[in-house]
């Protein structure tokens, strides 16, 4: 999932890192893929970034969702890579330094502890469910993948160790200018989630 440049600022005794992506021609405010697959979305380019990296991408957006989009990795025979992407659009679709961008996609990212906390079944039975509703419809909301190698991942991990990430991302902040008060807010949702899960955060911004 390393997609484009990216650079590391210090901040207390850890890490923060931004990646910034290229976001031409995708309205910094047009977020959801939805149902009917908009692929000039944030969703959609967060996809294609994540796609070859996971063996599984489901788009959650909605109600009660775990992420935007869900991703599952098989690393190796005793360890799965469970990762979390929230994407939120820009404040009036354009880039700036507002920290208003940053408050709800880190709000969002520090409740992924309870999908962790919950575990795997119960995550596969939630996904499964909002599935079957969509399926009903016409839709999917497979990405990548589908419900058998879904179900092979909530099988696996009963006997497996689960990494565990977050990806934030919010292209209404600019990797040249990130203002100290986002940074820190950044910072304090990566230490939560270190302290909560021992997952990683990877933040993803504009250029």
């Amino acid at each position: 999932m390393r997609v484009g440049e990216f650079s590391t600022e210090k901040l207390g005794t850890f890490r923060l890192t931004q990646t910034p992506w290229d976001w031409t021609s995708i309205p910094l405010n047009r977020e959801s893929i939805g149902k009917n697959g908009d692929t000039n979305t944030i969703q959609y380019k967060s996809f294609q970034a994540v796609e070859n990296e996971f063996d599984v991408v489901f788009n959650d957006d909605g109600k009660s969702e775990a992420g935007d989009l869900v991703c599952l990795k098989d690393i190796d025979d005793s360890t799965i890579k469970l990762c979390l992407v929230h994407c939120k659009g820009a404040v009036d679709g354009q880039i700036s330094g507002e920290i208003v961008n940053f408050y709800t996609v880190c709000g969002q990212a520090q409740k992924s502890i309870t999908v962790k906390h919950l575990g795997m079944t119960r995550l596969y039975n939630d996904l499964k469910r909002r599935h079957e509703i969509w399926v009903r419809e016409g839709y999917s909301r497979f990405l990548k993948g589908d419900m058998k190698q879904l179900s092979y991942f909530k099988e696996k991990a009963r006997r497996s160790k689960l990494q565990f990430e977050v990806v934030i991302v919010q292209p209404g902040g600019s990797k040249a200018s990130l203002s100290s008060d986002i940074l820190k807010l950044l910072a304090t949702t990566e230490l939560f989630l270190k302290k909560t899960t021992q997952g990683d955060l990877r933040v993803v911004v504009s250029p």
